[in-house]
């Protein structure tokens, strides 16, 4: 038959009635036609909606655990008139690292070990960070001990042979001092976490300047000369931005002082709640940096002299006495205050400016402040308390010492490489987690970066490869910085607000309208094909009868 005639015939069939039959097959073929397109479109549909998920290297990341020990050598010079051999300075290393251990507190399970590692050598040290010079000298009256600022220690006995159990003793207290203080990272309530950027404001705080004195500042210059130089010592670890500003009619703060016997006094309790933060305009220039605020606060004439006393001032003054107080405090985690009482001859409507040497005590309380806020210690670690005399002499010039350097750069080291591994450990398991989540190439390409950067620190804190603190500080900065960017990307914090959930709510609009009368469609389909079955069944045992 030519395909002609097929079509005419079949044109001629679709005008004819339909018996019931030919309509039973016709829906099961449509009803089974939409079936096969769905089975056929599923994978299609599958493959196109599939969110794109870079490998992250989880086992290169999972080999760092809290288990590892983190080994931070210190290096100590001894400069001497006495000849030390290698046996000699290889003996005194040991003892050194051996009183250590002893010292050194259990570790605890899932605590982060670091160790610190002595190391004696003889020579003169080079001038970097974690080479420390020691001159061992003989024939004093007692054994005395003399830390200088920059990196060096002077040790006095009275006779050679107390020297080794000097420089061991000497050595095993400074080292054993700052581990422990390294341990756990437990920052001091008062002080921030590191930051590569912090934003310094000083603020000029005039109480009342219209029934008192018109009060400025020449900060500029109190700046160059006493905060700057400590700003400078600091930029190879973190970033100090000042600026300044100066607000009158600021009003008075929300605590009410105590005044007795012509002087105004705040407690103790009344600190915490001495600054007015939403009358008081602190607002930053760098909102994306953790902000530093150092208030100059100018009380109200009646209110001056305004101090701090604590319980004994306030009995000494209710005696008639007239104790000196304090003029400074510190407000943790947010900056400092100073309290600048104006002369006494100052009357209402004049004009004073503070100049920079009227400012010297503010700014020195603000250095003490801002040493404190960003985790410097008080002094530098001294050696052991047999010693008859140990005298620290401080950083007037810079603010900070060698030695407190040192331990701010080794803090900061430790803090920043737990941070970038727990951060990494943490983006792990979060897209392990969620399926669903997009990790994108930059994501993988920032956790790279992460993980050489944490492999540069430990290279970089081998002795074998020439111990380099400054880019092992710098590369584990870098990775805690990259560890955080994977982790806060925009594409990553999207996924953990869009879960399975919402895709049902999205797709069911689309499926169920369809997929209900399909379903309905194959359910009658079914029991007719039974009862087809059932009445088949029945009458086949009729015929053989």
């Amino acid at each position: 038959m030519a395909l002609g005639d097929k079509l005419r015939a079949l044109l001629r069939r679709r005008n004819e009635p339909k018996t019931i039959i030919s309509m039973h097959r016709e829906r099961q073929v449509a009803v089974f036609s939409i079936l096969l397109f769905m089975l056929l479109g599923l994978p299609l549909w599958w493959t196109t909606t599939r969110v794109y998920r870079a490998d992250l290297p989880a086992d290169s990341i999972n080999r760092f655990a809290p288990g590892q020990t983190l080994a931070i050598p210190v290096v100590f010079y001894v400069d001497t008139d006495a000849s030390l051999s290698a046996a000699d300075t290889q003996s005194i290393e040991q003892k050194v690292q051996s009183l250590v251990d002893s010292q050194r507190q259990q570790f605890a399970a899932g605590e982060w070990r670091t160790r610190y590692q002595a190391m004696v050598r003889t020579g003169a040290a080079p001038k970097t960070p974690g080479h420390y010079t020691i001159q061992l000298q003989t024939g004093s009256n007692a054994t005395t001990v003399d830390m200088g600022p920059d990196r060096s220690m002077a040790i006095a006995v009275p006779q050679a042979t107390q020297a080794k159990g000097a420089l061991i003793e000497a050595i095993s207290a400074i080292v054993s001092g700052e581990e422990r203080s390294v341990r756990g990272l437990a920052p001091k309530r008062a002080a921030l976490k590191y930051a590569p950027e912090y934003a310094v404001t000083l603020t000029l705080l005039n109480e009342d300047p219209v029934g008192g004195a018109a009060v400025d500042w020449d900060v500029e210059q109190a700046v160059r000369a006493y905060l700057q130089p400590l700003v400078d010592e600091l930029r190879p670890l973190t970033r100090l931005s000042i600026s300044s500003q100066v607000l009158h009619h600021a009003g008075p703060p929300p605590v009410t002082p105590h005044r007795a016997h012509n002087v105004t006094y705040l407690t103790s309790d009344m600190l915490p709640h001495f600054i007015n933060s939403p009358s008081w305009n602190f607002a930053s220039i760098d909102p994306s940096s953790p902000m530093l605020n150092f208030v100059l606060f100018v009380p109200a004439l009646a209110s001056q002299p305004m101090r701090i006393y604590n319980e004994q001032d306030i009995r000494r003054l209710d005696k008639g006495g007239s104790p000196p107080g304090k003029s400074a405090f510190v407000v943790s985690q947010w900056g400092g205050v100073s309290i600048a009482n104006l002369p006494q001859a100052t009357r209402p409507g004049d004009k004073v400016v503070l100049s920079s040497a009227d400012l010297q005590q503010h700014m020195g309380y603000f250095i003490s402040q801002l040493r404190r806020l960003i985790g410097i210690h008080g002094e530098a670690p001294k050696p052991g308390t047999s010693m008859s005399q140990v005298h620290v002499h401080p950083a007037t010039k810079t603010g900070i010492s060698g030695w407190e350097y040192d331990a701010l750069m080794r803090r900061w080291l430790v803090h920043n490489r737990q941070t970038a591994i727990t951060t990494l450990q943490s983006l792990v398991r979060l897209v392990d987690s969620l399926q669903s989540m997009v990790v994108m190439d930059e994501i993988k390409t920032q956790v790279d970066q992460a993980l050489h950067s944490l492999y540069a620190v430990d290279q970089a804190l081998n002795l074998t490869s020439n111990l380099d603190y400054s880019r092992a500080f710098a590369s584990a900065a870098s990775a805690a910085a990259f560890a955080e960017s994977a982790f806060f990307d925009p594409s990553m914090v999207s996924m953990l607000y869009f879960p399975d959930q919402h895709k049902y709510a999205i797709y069911m609009p689309f499926f169920l309208p369809v997929a209900m009368p399909l379903l309905a469609a194959v359910k009658k389909i079914v029991a007719e094909r039974k009862r087809t079955r059932a009445a088949r069944a029945a009458k086949e045992p009729a015929k053989t009868e």
